[in-house]
């Protein structure tokens, strides 16, 4: 199928939708904007309040009726978006994934972490901080999110056979749902070693469980590698609640989603298009005040 263009002097419209409203798409939010403002094109985000493939896709629908110039998702449903991104490249708008990928879509390109190679390196943080053996339980979000059933993947492949996993457990990335089951998990598995938070969710939510009066006498001994850098995230390795957290890069990747769109929709950037990595930092106490994103 043929990359969609645009006319010289057109005014493009890019459009990025996120899988919720959540404090790390913010960070992605900022980035496109100083982009789009510094090219001059039009930034429409339009953000489900829930992570609800059912939503996302009508909001992509209406952006395609709409006939912006550009989509860019973080599918919540990597199979649900496959129709509509084709019937978007169909219409000639240009779509892409950030985030979390849809591989077996016409999506032209993805922009974001190496999910697999993040949870390889939050897996052997884990490990290390375990001495090579113990029981984990990981905290996801979304059961259906690609990159997130990535990033467990990866881990599991990091840690080997001498760590067990022994439960996963599903915040649905919601605050409250979270609590619930980090408090679950956490009675159900009294001699957990550790706890694997793939997504911003878990990690905030496990702290604070911790900090109550049935759990904080495991504070420490329980090793924790959460995700992302939410404010309550930091604050816990401050406070040693949480040992490390893998940092993604937010910003970049709102503001390479936004300089691809216009760099392929202009005809600056030629097919074929490689995905593009933009990494993760592991930080600890150590780099908690200099790291970069």
């Amino acid at each position: 199928m043929a990359v969609p263009t645009v006319a010289a002097g057109t005014k493009i419209t890019i459009a990025i939708v996120p899988k919720l409203v959540h404090p790390f798409f913010e960070d992605v939010r900022k980035g496109a904007s100083q982009k789009a403002q510094e090219l001059g094109v039009t930034l429409q985000w339009v953000a489900p309040q829930t992570a609800d493939p059912a939503t996302q896709v009508k909001m992509i629908e209406d952006l395609i009726t709409k006939k912006v110039n550009a989509i860019s998702i973080s599918p919540n449903d990597p199979k649900s978006v496959e129709p509509v991104i084709a019937e978007g490249m169909k219409q000639g708008i240009l779509m892409m994934t950030f985030d979390s990928d849809s591989p077996n879509s016409q999506r032209v390109m993805y922009i974001g972490t190496d999910n697999t190679n993040a949870g390889k390196a939050q897996g052997q943080a884990l490990a290390q901080l375990l001495g090579g053996k113990g029981k984990i339980g990981i905290l996801t979000g979304v059961l259906s999110a690609l990159n997130l059933n990535q990033r467990i993947d990866g881990l599991k492949q990091a840690v080997g056979s001498s760590i067990q996993v022994v439960d996963i457990q599903a915040t649905d990335d919601d605050a409250q749902k979270a609590l619930s089951v980090s408090e679950a998990m956490l009675r159900a598995h009294p001699d957990l070693d550790g706890i694997a938070c793939v997504s911003a969710t878990g990690g905030p939510a496990l702290a604070q469980v911790l900090k109550g009066p049935d759990f904080k006498d495991r504070i420490g001994k329980l090793k924790i590698v959460a995700f992302d850098d939410l404010d309550e995230t930091k604050r816990a390795i401050q406070e040693g609640i949480i040992q490390a957290t893998m940092v993604q890069r937010p910003v970049q990747m709102g503001v390479l989603t936004v300089q691809w769109a216009y760099d392929i929709l202009t005809g600056k950037a030629k097919p074929p298009f490689q995905n593009i990595d933009t990494g993760v930092t592991v930080v600890t106490k150590d780099n908690l005040t200099t790291y970069t994103k």
